[in-house]
């Protein structure tokens, strides 16, 4: 009889503890729920009964448990890369390469679930990407898209910025990976290329006689001005020397170099060639 009366007794304590215990695991997983740890590069979008309501930045933050939810948004830069055939204006056939970095504006990450959920990228960025890189790619010509890359990449960013700032995404940058044209135009482009290179090596083979002529032109001059030097100089001594030639002068260079034979004249006799002044008496 005690025994059973014991068993009774363990049963109804059982009976009240169970739910007792019930009660507070559940009262334990809806506070834990009421807790939300907001991860770094992210932010949690809060729903209240499925209405966003506000935003929550990195960290620790409460919510209500069961009439609240909380849904994170990467608000971290994100990286997209896409190939398009598209036309250029002079209507060649290019299949370009893009890669953007963009992110969602975080003061904005309820907006965006709002309009968006979590299938921007598919939704919104993938085709915006795809319809700014035809609007690119149709203002300028075939070749231009090579010799104006930065223009293209400049061009395409605008364009692409002002359809993605609509839904609070920021483009972040841009890249032009490829650009690959159709063989026959790769052709023409190649052969463009040669024949430039051809007439650049021409032109600058054209500038080295140009001025190796120069420098032929200028020593010709220099030699010349140098011959009309020397004439001047030479000319310049002539009319020295004509001045310096008087008569006595010249007498006195013949006295210098006579060896002491007088010249004879056809008669025998010898002619002297010394005028002696007839004024000159004997000494007494």
């Amino acid at each position: 009889m005690e025994y059973s009366a014991n068993s009774r007794g363990m049963r109804k304590r059982w009976l009240v503890a169970i739910p007792i215990v019930i009660l507070l695991f559940a009262v334990v997983l809806v506070l834990a729920r009421g807790v939300v740890i907001v991860p770094a590069g992210s932010r949690g979008v809060v729903l209240t009964w499925g209405s966003v309501t506000r935003v929550l930045d990195e960290g620790l933050h409460f919510i209500t448990p069961i009439a609240q939810t909380v849904v994170l948004m990467d608000v971290t830069i994100q990286k997209v890369e896409t190939s398009e055939s598209t036309a250029s204006q002079d209507l060649q056939e290019v299949t370009t390469t893009i890669a953007v970095n963009y992110r969602i504006v975080p003061e904005f990450a309820g907006e965006v679930y709002k309009n968006l959920r979590q299938e921007y990228e598919f939704r919104v960025i993938k085709p915006s990407v795809e319809e700014s890189i035809k609007a690119t790619t149709a203002q300028f010509e075939a070749e231009e898209l090579v010799t104006k890359r930065e223009s293209v990449k400049v061009s395409f960013m605008e364009i692409l910025t002002h359809r993605l700032e609509q839904y609070h995404i920021e483009v972040m940058s841009v890249s032009i990976v490829d650009f690959q044209f159709s063989p026959e135009f790769a052709r023409a482009i190649e052969a463009k290329v040669t024949a430039q290179q051809k007439a650049l090596e021409a032109k600058n083979k054209l500038e080295q006689i140009r001025y190796e002529a120069q420098q032929l032109v200028i020593q010709a001059e220099a030699e010349a001005n140098a011959t009309l030097a020397r004439a001047a100089a030479q000319a310049q001594a002539i009319n020295v020397i004509k001045q310096a030639l008087t008569g006595d002068y010249l007498q006195y260079m013949a006295i210098q170099r006579w060896n002491g034979v007088l010249p004879y004249f056809l008669g025998g006799q010898a002619i002297p060639f010394i005028q002696i002044p007839t004024n000159i008496t004997s000494s007494p």
